[in-house]
């Protein structure tokens, strides 16, 4: 609308959908957590049939100045949004990473990752990131793809994990250390991660995007600022594949008022 608010949102589903939100709150909004100091998350897809596939080209080749495509681009910027969305204040600075390929595409095919992130309290938060696509089956087929997400805090962990295809695979728990560790499920029973589902009016992201074109209130689960971090994140892993050596992440680094009350 002429005059209206510009919006622009990453089709990220994970990130729209009620468990990703309440995640965010548990983390950020409310601290519950503390202070950030450790995640370990990993993402794997049974998608070998589009990275071993030389036809696939728009997948699995470099083009311009890419330094590699495959798995990492192709899938991991899914984890890393929905990271970065649960947890805002994180800011990228260095990673270690490497990486397996294809022997037909020359794709990587999965990799493990060290991800030096600052706080806005210019604190330490490391990310241990892996994922794989090699999952064997065919996604069409109902085969999920295997999500984990932990995160550690002074305070307290919240721990989610499952197969995207299967509600019953898993739920969100958080942890805290004021309770002795005693498990609440904050988000209730099951496991949400990426939404697929073909049929009905499409994702959480379209419909929230829709409501922002209509002038409508929507719920913004990766911006453009959230969309770059992961982009620069994943160009230093690649980078730092290629060199062997820990290379900087040139990050959006927009200085706001911290969000978790550590």
């Amino acid at each position: 609308q002429a005059g209206g608010k510009g919006c622009f949102l990453v089709n990220h589903s994970a990130n729209y959908r009620e468990k990703a939100q309440i995640a965010r709150k548990v983390v950020g909004d409310e601290g519950k957590l503390g202070r950030i100091q450790h995640i370990s998350a990993f993402f794997a897809s049974p998608l070998m049939e589009i990275f071993d596939d030389p036809d696939m080209k728009g997948w699995n080749e470099p083009n311009n100045q890419m330094i590699g495509n495959g798995f990492c681009w192709g899938q991991m910027a899914h984890m890393l949004g929905y990271l970065y969305h649960v947890c805002p204040d994180l800011k990228p600075q260095e990673v270690y990473c490497r990486m397996s390929h294809s022997d037909k595409t020359g794709a990587d095919i999965a990799h493990s990752a060290t991800i030096v992130c600052k706080d806005c309290q210019e604190q330490n938060v490391i990310i241990s990131l892996s994922g794989t696509a090699l999952v064997p089956g065919d996604e069409t087929q109902g085969v999920g793809k295997q999500a984990r997400v932990q995160i550690y805090g002074k305070e307290g962990a919240l721990l989610y994990a499952g197969n995207d295809s299967q509600y019953n695979s898993g739920h969100m728990e958080l942890r805290r250390v004021s309770t002795g560790g005693k498990i609440e499920r904050p988000a209730g029973d099951g496991f949400y991660f990426e939404n697929t589902e073909q049929k009905g009016d499409g994702p959480e992201s379209l419909q929230n995007f829709i409501s922002a074109c209509l002038g409508e209130e929507y719920y913004e689960g990766a911006g453009s600022l959230l969309g770059l971090k992961t982009v620069q994140t994943i160009e230093a892993m690649y980078r730092s594949n290629q060199s062997g050596k820990t290379e900087a992440v040139q990050h959006a680094d927009v200085q706001k008022e911290c969000i978790a009350n550590a």
